[in-house]
């Protein structure tokens, strides 16, 4: 998995004396400010500010919510957030006398590793910013910067402080393993992970008679029907045909994002709709494969270590299995509207072995699940082999 990797910042002491708090006179929004202007021009385009001078309720609220921070445990305070893809935040919070700083910003460290795991394998590029987000304690202050130069940020905030640096590098998140050195699967049941019967949509392909079919599987039926008539061609193998459907899903499909369709982790979701989460790709992925004969299972598992709910497909090739998981072979918000085919950053899921899995942070129920442990079947290969 991508660790969560905080700024780490020396203790500055000073010689032969005890060390002075660092002390400022500016408030929450100079102490932004000057983090703002340490940055690329356009850092706070799409943020939402709040501060305690004009968003009082809405900071507190966001503080309560976000951090875990009650109105007690800080005197000042401003923070910009984002939302959907970008990760950029920007936090400054002045602690009340007698709150024990360190606690709350293990407090912003554990927010820091579960927006980290927000974007985990779904938009790389973001959770790349978050595990070089800067967090650090100066006296009474807190800062927590997810931004595009951190370095920068560290010293526009110590540059408005007098006496010496206090700053302390706050807890990672401790990751369990078993004897073998595998993240220990704890599933994390965060999301509903239904797995779809696909039986009566591929009874019904195969006998041409939909009659029984509901509404909805029937919708289903005539998506898949248009795919295989589209995608596959006549002398394919089982390898060229499976690569033929993940890239057909990887070029239409969006994740869901919100969560809110009711359809987020069905095959109509992502067929008919268009959108889906996790769960929603392997279903539709399973649903190709048995449409098609080819040995495959899903499996519900997790990620971040064990801390969100995941799920992807084994495929049987030649007798070996191979794992595929199209969801993170659908990058959000890095590729637009680029072809799956022939671009290995849509690829990088397709039909590995277990052992990649586990190495990029991917958890399950290792003793239950067939291992995957074909390296035959590449994507490159069958590309050459189109």
């Amino acid at each position: 998995m991508k660790r969560l990797l905080l700024l780490l910042l020396s203790l500055l002491l000073l010689a032969g004396c005890a060390q002075a708090e660092p002390t400022t006179d500016a408030s929450a929004v100079e102490l932004g400010e000057a983090v703002v202007q340490s940055q690329p021009e356009g850092y706070t385009d799409g943020l939402t500010p709040l501060s305690a001078e004009r968003d009082p309720q809405a900071l507190e609220d966001y503080f309560s919510s976000a951090y875990g921070l009650d109105r007690a445990d800080w005197v000042d305070g401003v923070a910009a957030y984002s939302q959907g893809l970008q990760a950029y935040e920007l936090a400054v919070i002045r602690l009340a006398d007698g709150v024990d700083a360190g606690a709350a910003q293990t407090l912003l460290a554990v927010y820091l590793e579960n927006r980290q795991a927000d974007f985990t394998g779904y938009a790389p590029d973001q959770a790349a910013l978050v595990a070089d987000a800067l967090l650090l304690r100066q006296g009474r202050w807190l800062l927590l910067a997810i931004c595009p130069d951190p370095e920068g940020a560290l010293e526009a905030f110590l540059t408005c402080f007098d006496g010496a640096a206090a700053q302390t590098v706050a807890r990672p998140h401790t990751v369990e393993r078993d004897s073998r050195g595998y993240v220990v699967f704890d599933p994390p049941n965060e999301e509903e992970m239904p797995l779809y019967d696909t039986a009566p949509v591929v009874e019904a392909y195969r006998s041409g008679d939909a009659s029984a079919l509901s509404e909805e599987d029937k919708a289903i039926l005539d998506v898949c029907r248009q795919v295989l008539e589209e995608e596959i061609q006549d002398g394919m193998t089982p390898a060229q045909q499976e690569l033929a459907v993940h890239d057909w899903i990887i070029d239409h499909a969006a994740y869901d994002e919100t969560h809110a369709s009711p359809h987020r982790s069905h095959p109509y979701g992502l067929l008919v709709e268009g959108q889906a989460i996790c769960m929603g790709y392997a279903n539709t992925f399973q649903l190709f494969m048995d449409l098609l004969d080819i040995p495959c299972v899903t499996v519900v598992g997790a990620s971040s270590n064990s801390r969100e709910d995941h799920a992807w497909n084994l495929v049987q090739l030649d007798g070996d299995w191979y794992a595929v998981d199209t969801t993170w072979d659908d990058p959000l918000g890095s590729y637009g509207n680029v072809s799956a085919a022939g671009e290995s950053s849509h690829h990088t899921y397709f039909n590995v072995t277990s052992d990649v899995l586990r190495q990029t942070d991917h958890q399950w129920d290792y003793d239950a699940v067939q291992e995957a442990e074909g390296t035959y079947w590449t994507w490159r290969r069958l590309i050459r082999s189109r």
